[in-house]
């Protein structure tokens, strides 16, 4: 704890954002789109061809469609978009999970090379203030280090070569040379299984949660899934509505997997995301074989929850099956579901909540920090509003969960020196 401390102390003089973007937005418009019912209309005929569909590949055409999926367009960030997350309100975010790698890095004896991999980056806003947090505390670690970005959305892509690097040549890529402003260089992927193999640290910030989802809903005839139709009684024929399949489709063969079926017991309704679980399973093996950890930062439950299948439109909830393509589709993240596929040579700790999380890595000594070197009351306001929004348990600071990963091989460091975050709150 007294190197933690130490560490926040030196960011002290740590370079701030302008004052004026201390909580920052997306403000970068586009024209609306011409027809927002065309992916409803394809959706619809899809379903007329082949039948009603799970919502699991509604999700992946609403969100990833390369013509019409909502995270294939670049304002869907900030004010001026559908949502906002923790590293754009304020640069304290960033901050904290840079000194929380720093020192979970030097407890691992600081290997000379090592990895940044981030799942779904956003506009590169936490790399950033990683970077600059690691910049300014331990500048030697940035010799070694290297960013690795998974994304696959072509426009994100250049919003986050705009924040690393200064400047975007419009498709960022392995293929080309990216250097970020703090040295480090950066290169994008599609999945996780193109990243190198090394060395990693693992970082997942609001990516989880919009991982396609398949429902299940335990009926007289046993566990039934959730299926999309279109509705009989809309007079044009492309309204959706939720149905329960007659027969167990192949999907509801994922609730007899290994260590799946132990989540069942009590439950009626079940959100299951396969893909989640895939990868986390990776991520485990990865750091088990290659050495490092993972941090995941999402809002979740441990299984208690079964239906939390939404959408979010200009930071209003919607209906998920209202003008799809047009809002944000999410579903809470089951913890205990990823818990059940990480890899037995896997520590996993957590969940504990945001509140806790950032308390620990010390953010109420940060905002003490910008408070005293800055005069402004404007910028006082929006550091403590910031501050307030993260921690807050009415706010972010309840409702999102963070986890670790690392190599069970660390069990007597850990018996000792548990990972920062995952232990009692510290009172500030």
């Amino acid at each position: 704890d007294s190197l933690l401390q130490e560490n926040m102390h030196k960011i002290l003089n740590l370079s701030r954002r302008n004052p004026c973007q201390i909580v920052k937005f997306c403000t970068e418009k586009q024209p609306r789109r011409p027809d927002e019912k065309k992916l409803l209309r394809e959706l619809c005929g899809k379903i007329r061809f082949t039948g009603p569909i799970t919502i699991a590949e509604y999700m992946r055409e609403v969100n990833t469609n390369p013509l019409h999926g909502f995270y294939m367009d670049k304002t869907v960030l900030g004010s001026e978009g559908h949502f906002i997350t923790s590293p754009e309100i304020s640069q304290m975010f960033g901050e904290c999970i840079g000194v929380w790698f720093l020192n979970e890095w030097m407890k691992m004896g600081e290997p000379k090379d090592f990895q940044l991999v981030e799942l779904g980056p956003g506009k590169g806003t936490l790399a950033s203030d990683i970077l600059r947090t690691v910049a300014r505390v331990r500048p030697e670690a940035l010799q070694g280090l290297s960013v690795h970005l998974v994304e696959v959305s072509s426009k994100m892509r250049q919003l986050q070569e705009a924040t690393l690097c200064g400047h975007s040549h419009g498709e960022g890529g392995q293929e080309q040379s990216h250097v970020s402003k703090f040295g480090p260089k950066v290169a994008w992927y599609q999945t996780l299984r193109d990243v190198p193999k090394q060395f990693s640290f693992f970082l997942a910030h609001e990516f989880f949660d919009a991982l396609a989802v398949n429902k299940f809903e335990r009926t007289k005839d046993g566990w039934r899934e959730v299926l999309i139709d279109i509705d009989p009684t809309a007079s044009e024929g492309t309204k959706l509505r939720y149905v329960i399949s007659r027969n167990a489709t192949p999907a509801c063969v994922l609730l007899e997997q290994s260590g799946v079926m132990d989540l069942m017991v009590g439950r009626e309704k079940v959100e299951l995301c396969t893909l989640g679980g895939t990868l986390v399973r990776e991520i485990s093996q990865r750091v088990v074989e290659q050495g490092g950890l993972g941090l995941i930062a999402d809002y979740g439950h441990l299984g208690e929850d079964g239906d939390t299948f939404r959408a979010f439109r200009k930071h209003k909830q919607v209906d998920p099956l209202d003008l799809p393509g047009t809002a944000d589709l999410t579903a809470d993240v089951d913890f205990g579901f990823l818990k059940s596929q990480v890899s037995p040579d896997c520590a996993w700790f957590g969940p504990t909540t945001q509140g806790n999380f950032l308390h620990n890595c010390g953010i109420a000594t940060r905002c003490q920090q910008l408070l005293d070197s800055n005069k402004d009351m404007y910028v006082h306001k929006n550091i403590l509003e910031s501050y307030d929004t993260l921690t807050n348990p009415d706010k972010m600071g309840q409702r999102f969960k963070f986890v670790s990963l690392f190599p069970a091989t660390m069990g007597q460091i850990h018996e000792k020196y548990p990972p920062v975050g995952f232990t009692e709150v510290v009172e500030e």
